[in-house]
């Protein structure tokens, strides 16, 4: 354990290592981007905290004296040892893999899909994917970025737009075709298929009025066994427009009624100030992505 009473302030130690390494207080004062008179005063304050003399005038310049000359090997060697773990440590986090996280059905059918266009620009950007239901704590457990959905309000996060998720009520075909044109009562007798988190729930019983209890769900591991169950036919649900263009556009779903919801959305989420250059590049691609 470290006593820092037995050592004197870093930054009077820093300014008389710059000064013995440069051999006079002023080039140490243009090093560190300080005054002369404060690099002498930072030497003075050293001499009386080791009750000795460190540095002697030498012609135009300055010499360690014997005890300036011990203290300046030792203050090189550890600066040197902190510099070099500090590169070793930066140069880690450039190397270390972008930590995603979102919900599985985001990954599956929106990200997974475009990523190779990124990693096609960037080969050198290792990215993990983490799909999961549950909302991380993006410092707790080391993540970079989170993709979430909702309505972006996340206090003393970082929260960009990234894209509206208007919601529409999905069916396969010839469940879709014989709800064409069915009216409120009759969509919402039809059997819901949901996956555990229910988020769509909420706003089935906003749109319509009605206590979500009323509800007939039936309840599925992820969104993706939700997907293959509507589309075999065991029951209708609510999905965000962007998870299910590709289906639609193949016909292995169709739409049977739009339901927007102004605001709510998937957001990048950050932790503040907590920026790479390769996380800046991961987000604006995502950005041009949408």
């Amino acid at each position: 354990m470290i006593d820092w009473k037995d050592i004197p302030s870093l930054a009077a130690l820093r300014g008389f290592e710059a000064a013995a390494r440069c051999g006079s207080l002023s080039g140490a004062a243009r090093e560190l981007n300080v005054t002369h008179a404060a690099i002498a005063a930072h030497v003075r304050s050293l001499e009386a905290f080791f009750g000795t003399s460190l540095l002697v005038r030498a012609g135009q310049g300055m010499d360690p004296t014997p005890d300036g000359a011990l203290l300046a090997r030792g203050l090189g060697e550890g600066f040197g040892t902190i510099l070099a773990t500090c590169q070793d440590l930066r140069d880690r986090g450039r190397a270390r893999p972008l930590s995603v996280t979102t919900t599985p059905t985001f990954a599956e059918y929106w990200l997974m899909p475009r990523i190779s266009a990124f990693w096609a620009n960037h080969p050198d950007i290792n990215v993990t994917i983490n799909p999961s239901p549950e909302i991380s704590d993006l410092a707790r457990d080391g993540h970079d970025l989170a993709i979430r959905f909702g309505n972006g309000d996340w206090p003393n996060l970082t929260v960009e737009h990234l894209v509206g998720s208007d919601f529409c009520i999905v069916a396969s075909p010839s469940i879709a075709k014989r709800l064409e044109g069915a009216d409120k009562a009759t969509l919402l007798r039809q059997y819901w298929l949901m996956d555990h988190t229910q988020v769509e729930r909420r706003y089935l019983a906003q749109a319509y009025g009605v206590d979500p209890s009323e509800l007939e769900v039936r309840i599925f591991a992820t969104n993706g066994m939700v997907l293959s169950a509507i589309r075999a036919g065991l029951g209708i649900g609510l999905q965000g427009r962007s998870m299910v263009t590709n289906d639609v556009n193949l016909g292995t779903l169709r739409i049977v009624k739009d339901l927007p919801f102004e605001g709510v959305g998937y957001h990048v989420v950050t932790r503040t100030g907590a920026r790479s250059e390769a996380l800046d590049l991961f987000v604006r691609w995502l950005k041009k992505a949408v």
